[in-house]
């Protein structure tokens, strides 16, 4: 049973990976803020699918909880354009039953001026603020659920609303990720695959978009009508991992880490990521994200991808495991992302 079901992942990845590959579907998709990732993994350049053991597998790897104790983690990020991206995820154990996960990522980026629109026909700028502000974000409130279907292998799922706001328009949809995780049996190698962010499609309503229409200027008040936008699916994807420790003994622990990810939107990604832990309390992380176009990869810049970080892990006799990590993120065009994580474990 086990051979069957990853032979099966497997093989519809491929398939779906050909099917999507015949043409370009850069920038169709919405909610992209679902991509961004969390937790420790981003210094393993999201190298994770095949380890997904903290709270942060909710987003990674839902199959992953099965082997979460009870735990809370949350991560900030400065994100690009003066943007924060915050996630949160606690992990709960359900004696005969599985582990359950309650999630929500919100991206959110301040408040914003309106502004008029310059008329290029008059000398007088009219582009100018009106003193009149709104505001922008984005919302993704998940709950999972894992269990273990074998000593070794585990599936999970997360069920998640998403909504983003701009001003007084607001769009909706519904979404689900599937996982599995396979521990072999031989020696520490594991195995994960995961299609994410699997759902409806979004479209954004409101007043906003209302307009009035006076086809004839005798009528006395003009006739009403409302721009409708195109609904665009969320922003699925297919990854498949291995995870591997390179060394393992009562003090050192080396893990490595390759995933292949397939976005429904954009081009296919390898993952490397490496972890070395140190005595279980200090650790130290780096990866890279290759982009499998080769000029695309050039033209954002080789470095770009390539991330770092490190971590402490404290447990106290008196009080909860406590988890602090840092995470650094390079970007060649624009500025790195920096990402703090804080995880509890009772």
């Amino acid at each position: 049973m086990i051979r069957k079901l990853t032979t099966g992942l497997i093989a519809g990845l491929l398939v779906v990976s050909v099917g999507l590959g015949k043409f370009s579907k850069v920038a169709t998709t919405g909610a992209n803020f679902l991509k961004i990732s969390s937790g420790r993994a981003v210094g393993m350049g999201d190298a994770f699918v095949a380890i997904a053991d903290d709270a942060s597998a909710a987003y990674f790897n839902p199959a992953g909880l099965a082997q979460v104790g009870r735990s809370v983690h949350a991560n900030h990020a400065d994100w690009l354009a003066d943007m924060n991206h915050d996630y949160l995820a606690v992990a709960l154990p359900v004696t005969n039953f599985g582990t359950v996960a309650f999630s929500v990522a919100a991206l959110t980026m301040g408040k914003m001026e309106i502004t008029q629109i310059d008329n290029p026909n008059t000398k007088t700028r009219e582009d100018e603020g009106t003193g009149l502000y709104f505001n922008a974000s984005d919302f993704a409130f998940g709950v999972s659920y894992s269990r273990m279907i074998t000593d070794k292998l585990s599936f999970g799922l997360t069920a998640k609303g998403v909504t983003q706001v701009v001003w007084d328009m607001s769009a909706s949809a519904l979404g689900l990720d599937l996982g599995l995780f396979y521990n072999t049996g031989f020696k520490s190698l594991r195995i994960g695959a995961t299609v994410t962010n699997f759902g409806t499609a979004l479209a954004f309503s409101g007043r906003q978009l209302d307009y009035s229409l006076n086809p004839l200027e005798s009528l006395p008040s003009g006739l009403m009508g409302s721009h409708k936008t195109q609904a665009v699916p969320l922003p699925t994807s297919f990854r498949f991992g291995v995870a591997y420790d390179i060394l393992s003994d009562e003090v050192n622990r080396l893990t490595a880490a390759v995933d292949v990810t397939h976005p429904s939107d954009i081009n296919e990604t390898v993952n490397f990521g490496l972890e070395y832990g140190l005595s279980d309390a200090f650790f130290l992380r780096a990866g890279y994200i290759l982009n499998s176009d080769g000029e695309y990869q050039q033209s954002i810049g080789q470095l770009t991808g390539l991330s770092a970080g490190l971590g402490v892990k404290v447990k106290p006799d008196w009080g909860p495991r406590i988890g602090l990590d840092y995470a650094f993120r390079y970007y060649t065009y624009l500025k790195p992302t920096h990402r703090v994580m804080l995880t509890l474990g009772f």
